[in-house]
């Protein structure tokens, strides 16, 4: 399924005005510059277990039904070792995904299939460059940047902001992989750190409620300021706001479209022209290129129009 047919609007347009804060393409350049790929890439081999056909095959065998749904080729995965559930992607040319053992352990095979999911949806949506990009700048943003490091923070604030938008459209992902919002929410509920014998027996109907009385305080300029700032250095949304957004797209005529296979008129990247930089494909809505940030000229974005007319 086109990935355009699920990213959730205000993913959509977090990104546009992320790429619109001055230094952002100069952080992009100089933290893509360290070869961060190739520094994961050998912390994984190191440190985790790589899964496939024939290691560890009950959990990978989640990932190839993902890929094939989400029509994306398959990302390397692996299994690490940690009793907090939890799972992430990273990467840009070679993205992998990663499930701990808190996870594995802790979760229904469903749920953990809703989990692949939601992680291969960030891949096919093309937030893995810029979910790079937040971590290194979190972590090393000091080293990279020495005394002007202030100088990043609205960028890095400005990703917190996008990736908290982006955790939408993969939750969407993952729900069009399942087939329905169930197995994803209660994923969702797992992976907060609830054990079974409590996410079990929560009423679903009643949590999404406490996203509508979470919404009401956005009537208040002070309760409203008080959740921004409560919220800005998160990377993940409030999980009830989650709950209530994903329940609510599940029951729209879009996602009963998408199930069963109508993508209606969506345009997806890869309308026939290719990124001047990187060369990888991009779509005629694009600004600027999703593989690599390089801002598009607007010859570019008509010839890719009239090649998917």
């Amino acid at each position: 399924m086109p990935a355009r047919a699920f990213i959730h609007p205000e993913d959509e347009a977090a990104l546009e005005q992320l790429r619109s804060i001055p230094l952002f393409s100069q952080c992009l350049q100089a933290v893509m510059k360290l070869a961060p790929e190739r520094l994961l890439h050998g912390l994984n081999m190191a440190q985790k277990v790589r899964l496939g056909p024939k290691q560890l095959p009950d959990i990978y065998k989640h990932l190839p039904v993902a890929c094939e749904a989400l029509g994306i080729p398959e990302p390397e995965f692996y299994l690490e070792m940690n009793p907090g559930p939890n799972a992430y992607t990273y990467g840009d040319k070679q993205p992998f995904v990663t499930v701990t053992s808190g996870l594995v352990a802790g979760l229904e095979e469903q749920e953990i299939r809703a989990v692949v999911a939601h992680e291969c949806g960030h891949i096919a949506c093309q937030h893995t460059l810029y979910h790079t990009m937040a971590y290194l700048l979190a972590s090393l943003g000091p080293s990279i940047f020495g005394p002007l490091a202030s100088l990043s923070l609205p960028v890095q604030l400005g990703l917190r902001y996008w990736t908290r938008r982006s955790e939408l459209s993969a939750d969407r992902a993952a729900a069009a992989v399942m087939g329905g919002p169930e197995p994803v929410l209660r994923s969702l509920v797992r992976l907060a750190g609830g054990p079974k014998e409590i996410t079990e027996k929560i009423d679903m109907d009643l949590y999404a409620e406490q996203a509508e009385a979470y919404d009401k305080l956005a009537e208040s300029q002070w309760d409203q300021l008080l959740q921004g700032l409560a919220t800005m250095g998160l990377s993940h949304p409030l999980l009830s706001v989650r709950t209530r957004e994903i329940r609510n797209w599940c029951a729209t005529d879009e996602f009963r479209n998408i199930v069963s296979g109508d993508y209606g008129d969506v345009a997806s990247a890869g309308d026939g022209v290719a990124c001047p930089n990187c060369g990888r494909p991009i779509a005629a809505t694009w600004q600027f290129c999703r593989n690599c940030g390089t801002k598009l000229q607007p010859v570019a974005a008509d010839a890719a129009a009239a090649g998917g007319a």
